[in-house]
């Protein structure tokens, strides 16, 4: 998924292909769906493994909607042996989608709440321990993201580490276009311990949020803000400080 964004000062090479898989077990999906753009065929072997995989899919998707407790362990152990890690006591919700699940960590007493939509095919997502991703939220790493322990993420908060960018006149017309004819600002995205960001806020390639960092409703992050303070609207403006965090560590 990619968003706008500011043009940035400078892309290496912004017409040349930037992608590299975060894991080689996606490298299939990644040259079908490159061949399917440019309308060549889809070798059979490919096809097979693809059909196979979707064959899995069902499954995924056969337990993703299950309700209460029972719906949580089905989602935990499903999910256990594709994760790259999952620590315990680890909560995935209804209608929460894990894409590229083989790189994607979650700490221990993580809670992924309800239709959330990690992406991570082309990237690495990181999260710490005993963190909260509200419902509806989004974090898409083609660049690595990491949340640090004790991150909140609200409701529909978006995380991308990539975006196209209007440069060179490329096109900016999303994923249906071969990456060839497009230009990309992919950056890590950082959120240090105990930070928090609030409702429908958007972080985007290059943010980074200081230790203990909030982000107000509604805002947009694009650059690093400093431990401990808080900063509100398009241009993440700083308008006060939070007290560092003085209760003790938890396992």
């Amino acid at each position: 998924m990619v968003v706008s964004a500011p043009v940035p000062s400078r892309i290496s090479d912004p017409g040349a292909p930037t992608t590299t898989l975060g894991s080689p077990r996606y490298r299939r999906e990644y040259d079908a769906f490159a061949q399917l753009l440019e309308g060549k065929r889809i070798p059979a072997g490919s096809l097979i493994v693809l059909l196979g995989k979707s064959l899995l899919g069902l499954v995924e998707m056969a337990i993703r909607y299950v309700p209460g407790g029972i719906g949580f362990k089905l989602r935990y152990y499903y999910y256990k042996p594709f994760l790259k890690h999952i620590g315990k006591n680890v909560l995935i919700d209804v209608g929460v989608f894990l894409l590229g699940p083989a790189n994607i960590s979650i700490g221990d007493y993580c809670w992924i709440d309800a239709y959330t939509r990690i992406e991570a095919m082309l990237g690495e997502v990181t999260l710490g321990k005993r963190i909260h991703v509200a419902p509806f939220s989004i974090i898409a790493a083609r660049a690595p993201v990491v949340l640090e322990d004790y991150v909140g993420i609200s409701a529909g908060v978006k995380i991308y580490a990539n975006t196209e960018a209007p440069l060179d006149g490329k096109r900016m017309s999303g994923p249906m276009i071969p990456e060839r004819y497009k230009a990309f600002l992919s950056k890590p995205v950082t959120l240090r311990r105990d930070s928090f960001v609030g409702a429908n806020s958007v972080l985007l390639p290059g943010a980074e949020l200081g230790e203990g960092a909030v982000v107000g409703a509604n805002s947009i992050v694009s650059r690093p803000v400093e431990p401990w303070a808080i900063v509100v609207g398009p241009s993440a403006r700083v308008i006060g400080r939070r007290d560092p965090v003085t209760v003790p560590d938890l396992d």
